[in-house]
């Protein structure tokens, strides 16, 4: 499970209990969520992109679509009965 999978269902359920109240409340609140110990590197860094995210601050990014590679070989065994 990625850094963002597992923050995201925290951020989601903060943001619905604190609908309505005041920039600073949700804040604390959020701030009060943060389940990843120190507030700091790469988990901080995703919880903080997902926190703008899930408040329209910022686009989600789209997955790549998977591509074919050209160049794979395909194997055909015939009919197998």
């Amino acid at each position: 499970m990625t850094w963002r999978a597992k923050a995201r269902p925290i951020i989601k359920q903060v943001l619905k209990e604190t609908e309505g109240q005041g920039e600073k409340e949700i804040r604390k609140a959020l701030r009060e969520a943060y389940p990843f110990g120190p507030r700091q590197y790469h988990p901080y860094k995703v919880w903080l992109d997902e926190i703008k995210v899930q408040r329209g601050l910022k686009p989600a990014k789209q997955p790549k679509p998977l591509s074919v590679d050209p160049n794979q070989v395909t194997w055909d065994f015939g009919d197998e009965e």
